[in-house]
C-alpha cells in the first residue's frame, strides 16, 4: 500500500473542515458580515505539517483558545471571506506558515504556550507536531465560555478537533489546556473520562502527582494531560517538574 502523503492527508483534512463547516453561519466566518461579532476571533482550523508522513514521532498538543486568531481590523485582509474552500485552503495554509514559524524562533521569556511546543520539537523532531486546540473561537481573546455564542463554539470546536486527531492520526496527544477552570469541563465532555483507559501516574515512584501529570490511553491514541505551560502561581515549580518529565519520557527525534 503507498503511502499517504501530507498532501493528501490536508486535502483530506479540508474536504472534512468543508463537510462541518457548510452549515455554520456565514458570519462566524466573514469578518465583514454585518451581524458578525467583534469580539469573536477567527476561526482556528489546524494544519498538517509538510512532511508529517514521513516524521517518526507524530504527536499533537493541544492548547485552550486562540487568543485573537486572526485579526479582524477592518484594514486588514487576513481572513477575509470569498468562498468556504478558498477560506478554508487559505487558513490551513496560514496555520501552516505560523506554527512552522513558531517552532523556528527562540523561546520567549516567560511561560509561552510555544515555549513548549519548541521543547517537544527539539526533543521529537518538527515533522510530527502538530498544534491544535480545545476551542476553536476565542471571545475577547480569552476563553469562549462566557460569550453567548458558546454552544455553537462547542458544537463546532469538538467536530474540528476530533476530525483534526482523525486525519493526523498522532500516536500521543498532550492536553496542554490546564487541569482547572472552565476548560476542564468541556475538555472531559468531548474526552470522557471513562473512555481514558490504563491511566496512570507518577506519584509513588517519581513524587509527581495526578494533578500535575496523567496518562492514559484514549481510543488509539496514548495521551499526557497537563497544566497550561503559561501556568503561574504557588504551584509553579511542580508544574515545571512534571512537564520537564513528561518530556523526558518522549522519544527522541533519532
Amino acid at each position: 500500500m503507498n503511502e499517504i502523503t501530507s498532501a493528501e492527508l490536508t486535502q483530506k483534512l479540508c474536504e472534512n473542515y468543508y463537510n462541518i463547516l457548510k452549515n455554520l453561519d456565514i458570519s462566524y466566518l466573514d469578518k465583514n458580515h454585518p451581524a458578525r461579532s467583534k469580539e469573536l476571533s477567527g476561526i482556528f482550523l489546524a494544519s498538517i505539517p509538510e512532511n508529517y508522513h514521513h516524521a517518526k514521532n507524530k504527536i499533537m498538543i493541544i492548547g485552550r483558545e486562540t487568543k485573537g486568531w486572526g485579526s479582524f481590523d477592518q484594514k486588514s485582509k487576513k481572513y477575509s471571506f470569498t468562498d468556504l474552500q478558498d477560506f478554508i485552503q487559505k487558513s490551513v495554509t496560514d496555520h501552516q506558515c505560523f506554527f512552522k514559524k513558531q517552532l523556528l524562533n527562540k523561546n520567549t521569556k516567560g511561560r509561552s504556550f510555544h515555549n513548549f511546543t519548541r521543547e517537544v520539537a527539539k526533543k521529537c523532531g518538527s515533522d510530527g507536531i502538530s498544534y491544535a486546540n480545545l476551542f476553536c473561537f476565542s471571545w475577547e481573546r480569552n476563553i469562549p465560555t462566557d460569550c453567548s455564542h458558546f454552544e455553537i463554539i462547542k458544537k463546532y470546536s469538538e467536530k474540528l478537533l476530533k476530525t483534526q486527531i482523525e486525519i493526523l492520526n498522532p500516536e500521543i496527544i498532550i492536553f496542554a489546556n490546564g487541569v482547572t477552570g472552565k476548560s476542564v469541563e468541556y475538555r472531559r465532555e468531548f474526552f470522557p473520562i471513562e473512555l481514558c483507559v490504563n491511566q496512570q501516574d507518577y506519584d509513588v515512584s517519581h513524587g509527581i502527582k495526578r494533578h500535575y501529570l496523567w496518562e492514559f490511553d484514549y481510543e488509539n491514541h496514548h495521551c499526557f494531560r497537563i497544566h497550561h505551560p503559561s501556568t503561574h502561581g504557588k504551584n509553579l515549580q511542580k508544574v515545571t517538574e512534571a512537564r520537564k518529565f513528561l518530556i523526558e519520557k518522549l522519544l527522541p527525534s533519532e
